[in-house]
């Protein structure tokens, strides 16, 4: 047997007071963690969750409809006013355009009446806008290479037609089979419709009201009608009584 130096005997083999206050060594902090979640009653928790997601959603509601309605407001104004929505593109009517320059749209219609009551003349056929142009589109796939006087005498069967069945031009242009190839109107076209509707200006006092081109094609009906000139390469005709 030892003696300490105490005084107190120790049994052999025994640990000394030293060894046994060693310091223990720590756990780890996810064996901590894990053996604390094993003491939780997870009824609670999840319970406790659920009660925090409740309040979440109730006050993000309760301040989302709580926005300021001018501030609002302005958010929308300023995005409007950053994208504006396009504006409708008013509704453009046909338009007669002069041969001068890049030309002048105009309400023929109307300068026409105006010239009609300066000069003191009533014109011969009133026709709208859209009728000239579709006349003078008509004229020009008709009698283009023809000279100005041609294409005065291709206006002047259309009004005779008009006149004498009393249709509109549009409608005369059907009935008569003028060329459904209706291409942009050259100048020359556009002054020979006004010349005949407007001015009563003709070629002849006689009443032509139908054409036909000999080189291009041969025409028996043609023919059986009163002949009355040639102008180039068209014939004209007026109606057999």
């Amino acid at each position: 047997m030892t003696e300490q130096k105490n005084g107190r005997p120790t049994l052999p083999g025994s640990h000394s007071v030293s060894n046994q206050h060693r310091r223990r060594k720590p756990k780890p902090i996810l064996h901590r963690l894990a053996t604390k979640c094993k003491r939780l009653n997870w009824r609670m928790a999840l319970a406790v969750i659920l009660a925090l997601l409740l309040v979440f959603v109730v006050v993000r509601f309760t301040f989302g409809d709580n926005e300021d309605p001018a501030a609002a407001g302005e958010s929308r104004t300023a995005a409007e006013t950053m994208t504006p929505a396009p504006e409708p593109e008013a509704t453009q009517s046909t338009a007669y355009i002069f041969a001068l320059g890049e030309g002048c749209p105009v309400n023929m219609e109307a300068l026409t009446d105006a010239w009609a009551a300066e000069a003191g003349f009533e014109k011969r056929y009133t026709i709208t806008d859209i009728e000239r142009y579709e006349l003078a589109s008509a004229i020009t796939a008709e009698a283009t290479g023809e000279p100005f006087a041609g294409k005065v005498a291709v206006a002047q069967c259309m009004l005779q037609a008009c006149e004498d069945d009393g249709i509109r031009p549009l409608e005369a242009l059907e009935r008569y089979e003028y060329s459904s190839r209706r291409p942009e109107p050259d100048s020359e076209a556009l002054e020979a419709v006004g010349a005949v509707f407007d001015f009563g200006y003709v070629v002849t006092h006689e009443p032509i009201k139908y054409f036909y081109a000999p080189d291009l094609a041969s025409s028996e009906w043609h023919e059986s009608q009163v002949y009355v000139l040639t102008i180039n390469n068209h014939k004209f005709f007026k109606e057999a009584q």
